[in-house]
């Protein structure tokens, strides 16, 4: 229990250094002609990202070897990131019948923030996620790297995985809600989640406001668990689960589905929820994570890491 509590605290005194550590790599465009321009550089680089995007790294030799001499100690490190799921506390029942999620193992929790400064006391989460293994996150590390700079380099690999630790946890919520302290130390706020990104929900007595002092009710909490598109307002946050992957980096990693943008809150479609899901799910069964590669693609280029800590 207190080691959860050590990595939600240490997990929310980063979130507004890795807020802005975020935005600093995301690409959002400024209007929504972007979304014209993203395609019109994709028509441009389209050849190169496909082929990147079909290659199978484990076919590649020195993959293979690095794959026989140093899985298991990548697949340690990606351990460590899974460590810091702080919301993965109290384990309450298994659901293969969420929908959109059929078949899936989706795993239910309840979770406590630490001592909220506004009620003096922890506040209660209930949370559906869908997380990979250690082993599962240490081949989705490889092929990422691989595709996208051809290199399994410690500063690469390093560098996705700490940013999935501090990000996310590699937690992927499938519905519920996330209480970060986001914008005042000790004071945690209510986010809603569907399909591995922010949500916003219509009915504004199923919102946890500062009236509330952001703290969600028993009913308000069976309602995130219970989501469908319908309850929803017309628009989501901007990155998704696990590695924040904005829209923007779906579309330069092929992507075809108009998602919208990310630059204002109107832009931000529905179909993006859709997307997600499909690649998270199509992830589960894959050695390739599409939502990892596609900000790899962007961060591992351009972030200029000088292999320190």
């Amino acid at each position: 229990m207190n080691s959860r509590k050590n990595a939600h605290i240490k997990f929310i005194s980063s979130a507004i250094a890795v807020a802005a550590f975020a935005f600093f790599l995301a690409l959002n465009p400024a209007s929504a002609s972007a979304q014209s321009a993203n395609k019109d550089l994709l028509a441009t680089n389209g050849e190169k990202v496909e082929s990147l995007r079909k290659l199978n790294p484990f076919k590649d030799k020195a993959v293979k070897q690095y794959v026989k001499d140093s899985l298991q100690t990548l697949v340690q490190r990606c351990e460590v990131v899974l460590k810091a799921a702080y919301m993965a506390e109290e384990y309450v029942a298994t659901h293969y019948d969420v929908p959109g999620w059929e078949g899936f193992p989706v795993k239910e929790y309840t979770y406590y923030t630490g001592k909220d400064i506004k009620t003096g006391k922890p506040k209660k989460g209930r949370v559906y996620l869908l997380m990979p293994t250690a082993e599962q996150l240490a081949y989705w590390t490889i092929s990422a790297c691989w595709k996208t700079v051809h290199s399994l380099d410690y500063q690469y690999t390093n560098t996705l995985l700490r940013f999935i630790r501090w990000q996310s946890g590699a937690q992927f919520a499938v519905r519920g809600v996330v209480y970060e302290a986001m914008y005042t130390a000790g004071y945690y706020e209510p986010y809603v989640f569907k399909d591995g990104i922010t949500v916003y929900v219509k009915d504004p007595k199923m919102k946890a406001g500062d009236e509330q002092l952001a703290e969600c009710t028993e009913e308000q909490l069976d309602f995130y668990l219970h989501l469908t598109d319908a309850d929803l307002k017309p628009y989501t946050g901007s990155f998704a689960r696990i590695c924040s992957t904005t829209r923007e980096m779906y579309y330069r990693w092929g992507g075809t589905t108009d998602v919208g943008v990310s630059s204002f809150r109107e832009g931000r479609s529905l179909n993006y929820l859709p997307v997600i899901r499909e690649l998270y799910k199509k992830a589960l069964n894959s050695k390739d994570n599409e939502l990892i590669d596609a900000w790899c693609n962007i961060n591992l280029k351009d972030y200029p890491y000088k292999g320190r800590d």
